[in-house]
């Protein structure tokens, strides 16, 4: 199943439903959790500011631990990112009490 959340301006927006290659865009940073491979995906636009990047980050290790016990693969290479995902679909968010623990 394909989880995830984006982040703009420091904004947590709903992915559920969505094709995930038309929300890789410069100005985002996505969270893409794919919990059957185990797999956390990190894609961070080239113009996401510095403030969303850090949220990524922080959300990526926090879901790592609290999902896979540190266990998941994380990768950041977006050629992969958009190959993989360009035309698949978000099967649900990821659950926002866990995201807003994790983030505050």
């Amino acid at each position: 199943m394909l989880m995830g959340v984006l982040i703009k301006n420091t904004n947590v927006e709903s992915v559920k439903g969505k094709n995930i290659g038309e929300l890789l865009k410069d100005d985002v940073c996505l969270l893409i959790v794919d919990d059957t491979a185990s797999t956390i995906y990190i894609w961070v636009g080239q113009k996401a500011n510095v403030k969303d990047r850090f949220i990524i980050s922080r959300l990526a290790h926090g879901i790592n631990s609290k999902m896979f016990g540190m266990a998941a693969k994380v990768s950041q290479n977006a050629n992969d990112i958009q190959e993989k995902f360009n035309e698949k679909i978000f099967d649900d968010d990821l659950p926002s009490d866990l995201v807003f623990e994790i983030i505050g």
